[in-house]
């Protein structure tokens, strides 16, 4: 069925493709793109951004979650391959990751929590990965970083078609089209993508295999944009993921498990955009819904429950005063329906108020950001945040970000029946970033420092209400200290015989409980990883790496329970087949885990072993 469907909608694009007219009129207005959420650099002043652009993404096909191991300074703990994957920033928790959508928080209302092997990243246009605080802009949980995924419409003339196709190990099967149109007034983008494998690797170091890690899902979306004149714009973004993904077994008996977990997501943003002189105004109307189902016994149609419904509205005002200071202000009205087969539907609204200072000239720049949340179920911290950068010469230049942010309870932490706590209050922060960046032609390094300090962490314990002994129950319980410094690199040379790129990263990170002076679990001292590429005519050769240090499992730190360092390389080889002004074809070949490692990043569940993916990728 879902073959068909997507034969069906291939078939559909392109014969729409082949009445499209050719470019035939000069452009008599100026190229724009449009663009939900374009002031990620303006708004992350004196922070690290990594952008991951489209063929970063396709160099790291298998998942989302291997996009950012590779490429980013963050912690993927994963339940083996395909299974439960969640990001940690800088020693933070999982759900201190704000995953952003064209500028909209897309967190899980339920758990807190984003689950990346939940998600397609193939049809989006580009991701940025922001470390550092960004409650301010984007709400609760963006304590430890925020990731991006972005949509670009463009209104130039221009009408594209791609197509990806990709096999690998253990019967996995990859399937991307996209479809691309623009004109001076109109902008529209399409595309459906495809993922399933019987993800069946072998158990390095044991007799096992991965035992019901089948998954399988689709995703869509539909976007355009119109410009109505030279000051207006609307624009409309549509998205639709369903998928279908078993939880693997775990040591000693991995071949008990039997359960399978289906999701959806549905989102919707429509946004209006005027600008004229010194004055914009932008508004935003969004909905998301999220459901799943989780049948403990995948042969049996009972299953547990858990759905939610967003209504998000937003104006952003502009004012320039001149070519060098801005004030923005922003309000925002949230209202959420939630709830599970185990917690009856509830509703938060929330109003949130911001106003943001900038100042830039050639000399220096910076922004001050304040905000207040007014929420229906307790009391949300006053937030501030302050950016600055200077540059100290031709080639070195200084950062700095102070930032306070917060974590609103989930819904689980606050209802969940006989354990949840009503009484919970908003997780909160404070921290600082410091940088230098030196850039030098083909060259850049950037050093950061960072400290966060967390108070009144929610946390399940035992016992933590004394009516309830035998019962783990959430509380502000813990304060936690989390500093470190990160190193990246990026260096980039034409040859006369070729192209060389390098991306490194490192980080050196001590998240402790200041309770008890001991390590926070699932948090590696160490992270490092390196991407070489190397571009000659018609062929493309890269390697990654990644190294990931000690992780402790155990609050106690317990050497005999933590999961041990490992170092992961790939290599891969890109061909282009044939290329001109209207098409191109390329093939390309990628190993994981060339050195067969075992490793794991969960407790008993061991990554996979040496594997292979091929793919195509046509453009017309």
């Amino acid at each position: 069925m879902m073959k068909n469907r997507f034969v069906s909608f291939f078939c559909f694009l392109a014969s729409v493709s082949l009445f499209a007219q050719k470019d035939s009129i000069v452009n008599y207005l100026e190229e724009v793109s449009v663009v939900a959420d374009k002031n990620i650099k303006h708004n992350s002043l004196g922070l690290k951004i990594i952008a991951l652009s489209d063929s970063v993404i396709l160099k790291n096909r298998e998942s989302f979650t291997s996009l950012l191991r590779f490429n980013a300074l963050i912690y993927m703990r994963e339940n083996g391959a395909g299974g439960v994957s969640t990001a940690r920033f800088r020693g933070t928790g999982s759900s201190n990751t704000a995953v952003v959508w064209n500028g909209i928080n897309i967190n899980s209302i339920n758990d807190g929590l984003t689950g990346f092997n939940s998600m397609s990243v193939s049809l989006v246009d580009h991701i940025d990965v922001r470390s550092g605080g960004g409650s301010l802009k984007y709400g609760s949980g963006a304590i430890g970083g925020t990731i991006h995924l972005n949509t670009d419409l463009k209104f130039q003339n221009h009408l594209t078609n791609q197509f990806i196709s990709s096999v690998g190990s253990y019967n996995t099967f990859q399937n991307l089209y996209k479809f691309s149109y623009g004109s001076d007034s109109f902008a529209f983008k399409c595309g459906i993508s495809t993922n399933q494998s019987e993800n069946d690797y072998p158990w390095l170091g044991t007799s096992f295999k991965n035992e019901n890690g089948a998954y399988k899902n689709v995703n869509y979306n539909l976007n355009a944009a119109y410009r109505i004149n030279r000051y207006t714009k609307s624009s409309l973004y549509l998205t639709s993921y369903d998928g279908t993904r078993n939880f693997s077994g775990e040591l000693p008996n991995p071949a008990s498990a039997n359960d399978t977990y289906k999701n959806s997501n549905r989102r919707a943003l429509f946004l209006f955009e005027y600008k004229k002189h010194q004055f914009s105004h932008t508004s935003k109307l969004a909905y998301l819904f999220q459901e799943y189902r989780y049948y403990a016994d995948k042969s049996h149609a009972s299953f547990d429950y858990g759905k939610s419904k967003t209504f998000l509205f937003n104006y952003d005002f502009k004012f320039k005063f001149s070519s060098y200071s801005k004030l923005e202000a922003f309000t925002e009205y949230t209202s959420i329906l939630g709830g599970t087969n185990e917690i009856a539907e509830k509703q938060r609204r929330q109003v949130s108020q911001a106003v943001i200072f900038s100042h830039k000239n050639n000399s220096f720049s910076y922004n001050l950001k304040l905000r207040k949340d007014f929420n229906s179920d307790y009391q949300i911290p006053f937030v501030a945040a302050f950016g600055f950068e200077i540059p100290l010469s031709n080639q070195f230049s200084a950062r700095i970000n102070s930032s306070s942010n917060y974590r609103v309870p989930s819904y689980n932490d606050l209802y969940w029946p006989g354990q949840g706590n009503l009484d919970l209050q908003p997780e909160k922060s404070k921290q600082i970033d410091l940088g230098l960046v030196f850039e030098k032609e083909n060259m850049s390094i950037a050093l950061d420092y960072f400290s966060i300090q967390t108070s009144e962490k929610i946390v399940w314990i035992p016992g933590g209400d004394p009516q309830k002994p035998a019962l783990w129950v959430p509380v502000n319980f813990a304060s936690v200290k989390n500093k470190g410094i990160e190193v990246s690199a990026v260096y980039k040379k034409d040859f006369t015989t070729g192209i060389l790129q390098l991306n490194a990263n490192y980080s050196q990170i001590s998240a402790r409980d200041l309770r008890t002076n001991s390590f926070l679990i699932f948090t590696p001292k160490h992270i490092s990883n390196l991407n070489i590429g190397w571009t000659a005519k018609k062929w493309t050769v890269f390697y990654q790496y990644l190294y990931n240090g000690k992780v402790f499992t155990s609050e106690d730190n317990l050497d005999i329970l933590s999961l041990p360092s490992y170092h992961v390389s790939n290599v891969g080889v890109d061909f282009t087949i044939a290329k001109s002004s209207k098409t191109q074809l390329k093939i390309g070949v990628k190993i994981n885990n060339i050195y067969d490692e075992s490793y794991a990043t969960s407790p008993r569940r061991p990554m996979p072993n040496r594997n292979f993916n091929t793919i195509i990728n046509y453009k017309f």
